[in-house]
Order: structure tokens, then sequence, then C-alpha cells
């Protein structure tokens, strides 16, 4: 019986935890390991925020469906890895042996000027807590500490550092919060380096200022911030993301930005059972972009290979029939800009408005009903 790990609970693994049931019936043993049993979605993160969506109705049940299909869960983190033995060291003070092993631990928050080495708000003042974007969950700390002040003192303002989608994102749902705790005039800050916000340029560009503005968002372009110097109650941060650091000490080759190096099939380089996917690999024949999209892409690839290199662990199977994963067309991008607008582009093609929200929130709630629909939370 081969034991197949999955370390963490991205996109990719949320979708094998679904056909955990394919890989146990096949007589292979099936663990997820991550720290909570439910993994928010980070592309309705902002729209939380904002109050279009509860903390509940973003949350994946990455335990319970890979407890549904006959796998085991784990509630602990990877500190370090031993490629030699296949041996995980876990935060439980446990060691896990595997014999396929995919890492899909995610991301985390990138340096930030002047910030202290704690971003989770715990450690600010409590007067003016500062929040990071990742994990996904700090933002409905962030969520209560704007309501808080606004029921305490009728209004809060609210600075956001990174001018990416994310940060983008933020600042519009962060200024629709502050509407909906009764704020007339909210008064948002984005803070950003660049004047091209979420890597936009010509009409999108325009347009996205242009809700901002109309939002009560107040762009300040061109220079980097001490967001302890910000005058502001809630400070979000969002000012660029990185593979989690722990992969450093996996033993693994690792790209420039610690993303752990993946060949065509997916495996991380010079080993023939371990996998990276989504924000952990960084795909050797072509840099992607940092996008939701392309973990989704992976997902069947991933579990063909999980299941074939498996059965190669028993013996009944050459690791030759992996599959190949191909970066290739364009993909949908998309904002939301809170207030029931956003905007979606692929190539030329662009739709704004309230036609692009409401097309943007039916495909990620498609998507979370995927993985819902089978569980007794939802």
């Amino acid at each position: 019986m081969a034991r197949i790990v999955l370390l963490g609970a991205g996109h990719c693994h949320i979708e094998v935890a679904r056909r955990a049931g394919e890989l146990t019936r096949a007589g292979h043993e099936l663990l997820l390991v991550s720290p909570e049993r439910e993994h928010p979605y980070s592309g309705m993160g902002p729209g939380m925020l904002g109050g279009t969506y509860s903390l509940q109705q973003i949350l994946l049940p990455a335990a319970e469906l890979v407890e549904r299909g006959g796998g085991r869960f784990i509630a602990a983190a990877a500190l370090s890895h031993n490629p030699q033995t296949r041996t995980l060291q876990l935060s439980t003070a446990h060691e896990l042996n595997y014999d396929v092993l995919s890492v899909n631990t995610g991301s985390e928050l990138g340096s930030c000027r002047g910030t202290a080495a704690d971003t989770s708000g715990a450690a600010a003042p409590a007067e003016r807590p500062v929040y990071a974007v990742k994990p996904i969950r700090q933002l409905a700390a962030a969520r209560s500490a704007i309501e808080q002040r606004c029921r305490a003192r009728g209004n809060c303002r609210v600075a956001v550092v990174g001018g990416g989608a994310a940060g983008v994102e933020l600042a519009g749902n962060a200024a629709q919060l502050l509407r909906r705790c009764g704020v007339i005039d909210p008064a948002v800050d984005l803070y950003s380096t660049t004047a091209a916000l979420a890597g936009l340029e010509g009409s999108r560009l325009r347009y996205v200022r242009r809700r901002l503005e109309r939002a009560g968002v107040t762009v300040h372009a061109g220079g980097k911030v001490d967001p302890s110097q910000l005058r502001a109650d809630v400070t979000l941060l969002a000012t660029g993301i990185r593979p989690v650091a722990t992969l450093a000490g996996f033993g693994l080759r690792c790209a420039a930005d610690g993303a752990l190096r993946v060949d065509r099939h997916l495996r991380a380089e010079g080993t023939a059972r371990v996998f990276a996917v989504g924000d952990s690999a960084w795909f050797n024949e072509q840099p992607l972009d940092r996008v939701g999209v392309y973990a989704v892409r992976m997902q069947g690839i991933l579990m063909h290979n999980l299941a074939l290199s498996a059965a190669v662990a028993d013996g009944n199977a050459e690791a030759r029939q992996l599959e190949r994963f191909e970066a290739t067309g364009v993909y949908l991008g998309g904002l939301n800009l809170g207030f029931g607008r956003g905007i979606l582009f692929r190539g030329r093609w662009t739709i704004r408005g309230r036609p692009a929200f409401t097309l943007k929130d039916a495909i990620d709630r498609r998507f979370m009903h995927k993985f819902q629909q089978s569980s007794k939370y939802f």
C-alpha cells in the first residue's frame, strides 16, 4: 500500500481531496496535512471583507472531503523535509513518512518596509491594528475591527498598502464595508509603488481608477510607505506574495522566489516522487503568473500523476506514463471592485461594471459549490 501525502489544502489539493475515494479504492493510503480543517478560498477573500460573503461561505471543507473519501486529515504544518528518507517533520513534533508527496502550501505576504515581524494584527496597537492579506482568515479579523470602530466612533479610516490586484480589490471592498456600516463618505487610502494598478493599462486602468475614486478610495502612487506611519485606524497589507518560507528547508531545488522547481510532469526537480503545484511550484519551462487559474489547470494532471506514482511505488506501473502540464492559452482575469462592480478581461476582450461582477460572482460560487455540495456544513 503506497502512502500519498498532500501537504497543504490549496486549489489543487482540494480537488484531490474531493476525489480521494479514487485513490483509496485503488488500495492507496491518502493523508492531507494542513493547519486547518477548512481552507479559505482566496478569490472570494476581498468580497468577504466587503460583506458580500460570510467567512463560512468562502471555506473549502478540505478535511471532510478527504475523510469522506477514506483518507485521513492531520492538523499540522511541515517544518522540514528529508528527501533521502522521504520524511516530513511536523509542527506536532511527529515525523511522517511518505511514498508520494505533493506540496501545495500556498503563499504568504512578501516583505514590506517598516512593518513589524508580526503583521497578523495581534501585535499591533489595539487602536491601529495592521492585517496582512495572507492568511485569508486575517481579512475576517480586519472586517471585525472596522465594524467595531464604526460602531464605536461612527467612522474608520482604512489604508491599503499594495497596488496589485489584491490591494485594488481590498480597497474597493473596504469602502463597501464602510458604507454598509453607515459611513456616508468612506475614506480609504490605497498606496501603490506604481500608477499601473493591478498591472493594468489603457482603458482598463482608467475604469478601475474611476470606480475606486467614486467609491471613496484615494490612490497614492509612486513611492514606498511605512505602514506604521500612516494615518489610518486599520491598515491592510497586500504588498505581494511569495511561497511559504519553509520550502527553503525542504532539501529540494528552489527558484529565486522560493518556490520548488518542477518539471513538465509537476515533479520537484531531481526527484521521482515529490510533486509541487500552485504557488509552491516554479514551472521550469515557462514562468507562470501567480493566479489561481493555473492551479485549477494542474488539478487533473496532478491527480493522474499521483495515482500513477503510487502505483509505481507499489511496483504496478511505469513512470513514463505520467501526464504533462502545458501552460498554454490566455486566461480570464478579473477584479471585484466592491459595490457590485468589477472588471473581467481576457486578451482584448473586457467586461466592466455590474455584468462583470455578476459573472465573476457566478464563477466563484460555482467553484465553491463543487466542493461544498457534499459537505454537511453547507
